[in-house]
């Protein structure tokens, strides 16, 4: 497959999106990094692309950028294919993990630096320079060089600089990951905030859940190189497609089972499973599952099992129980408000849970 450079679409499906991947497809020998993705990304929404390591989400990400070439497949940006387009031509900005600030140039230089290899005129890199450093608040830092700042303030300088060039579409390799917690939740606050003010296109990888459901439009659920499941985080955080994305996207608790005449028995109950036939994961969040004390009914149309708390952990914000229930090991957990008991290990409980709350997947052969 040839490309001499940006064209219409001709002959390839059209994708909705602003940005569109066609069969993307990255191999390395035998091995596949990334395994014939396909998505689009609408116009001025921020995707996170989010997967364990390995999955292939940065080696996707390189492709768009063009710093990787694709083995096949498309990228399509705005209708143009931009498969064969060298990276200093996509109209993108990109945001590292390690920042990649030069460290002989101060906080103006190095922002400037994408728009003096464009020969911009220096009167109008001085204007863009002083409005991309304003926006990610580093006013009066100008004159600083990257040994003098904090790791907050140094990948504020290289949002900056990707931001500077007015690229159609930023992407963002793990920016956060270097950042302590309280910086994490600052930038990326801010990192939307910039986003959804500029109306950018934004794709941003990461392998924080959190990061991927607080701050996306959309999450690309990525697993061995393919697409699990695209969504808003509500759809990928409710209604999980896959056992993959149901563990890997918030804690989950796993039952095994054998499924037949649509029901599974678990822990002498029987759960609902309709369509299922053989062995199959039966799994509830932590914070679904509802604790009281002692042998206490099922309100009605809801699971229970009984069982006696194994281990307890105080986490600050959140009170976790870890049970045994029915021959299993379950966790479940609640938010604290100040003089709850501790129950001790041994006490005897029930766990309850709505039927809607259980999900149902095959069991991997």
């Amino acid at each position: 497959m040839i490309h001499t450079g940006p064209h219409e679409m001709s002959g390839l499906a059209q994708g909705e999106g602003f940005l569109s991947l066609r069969g993307l497809t990255r191999t390395y020998g035998t091995f596949t990094a990334v395994d014939n993705l396909t998505l689009d990304v609408p116009k001025g929404e921020l995707v996170a692309f989010l997967g364990p390591s390995g999955c292939g989400k940065t080696t996707s990400l390189r492709m768009i950028a063009g710093l990787v070439p694709s083995s096949s497949g498309h990228i399509v940006v705005n209708g143009q294919d931009i498969t064969a387009v060298p990276p200093y031509r996509r109209d993108m900005g990109l945001v590292f993990q390690s920042y990649a600030l030069f460290p002989h140039m101060d906080v103006a230089r190095n922002v400037a630096f994408g728009l003096e290899m464009r020969k911009v005129p220096k009167a109008e890199v001085e204007q863009r320079v002083r409005a991309a450093i304003a926006m990610v608040h580093l006013t009066g830092k100008e004159n600083h060089r990257p040994a003098q700042m904090s790791g907050g303030q140094q990948q504020r300088v290289a949002l900056a600089r990707a931001l500077v060039v007015q690229p159609s579409i930023l992407l963002l390799d793990e920016p956060l990951s270097n950042l302590d917690a309280k910086l994490r939740d600052e930038m990326r606050n801010e990192i939307r905030d910039i986003q959804k003010r500029l109306g950018i296109t934004a794709i941003f990888v990461t392998h924080d859940q959190m990061e991927a459901l607080t701050i996306c439009d959309k999450v690309v659920v990525m697993n061995h190189g393919r697409l699990e499941q695209m969504g808003t985080p509500l759809e990928i955080y409710e209604h999980p497609k896959t056992a993959f994305v149901a563990g890997f996207v918030g804690r989950i608790n796993r039952m095994a089972g054998t499924a037949a005449g649509g029901l599974v028995p678990i822990g002498g109950i029987q759960i609902a499973a309709q369509g299922f036939h053989g062995p199959v994961e039966v799994m509830v969040r932590p914070h679904r599952l509802a604790l009281t004390v002692g042998d206490v009914p099922a309100a009605a149309g809801h699971y229970a099992l009984g069982g006696t708390v194994a281990r307890t952990t105080f986490a600050g914000d959140i009170l976790e129980y870890e049970v045994d229930a029915g021959g299993m090991r379950l966790t479940t957990e609640a938010a604290t408000r100040g003089g709850e008991t501790v129950l001790a290990p041994g006490t005897a409980v029930t766990l309850s849970w709505r039927p809607q709350d259980t999900y149902i997947y095959p069991a991997a052969p």
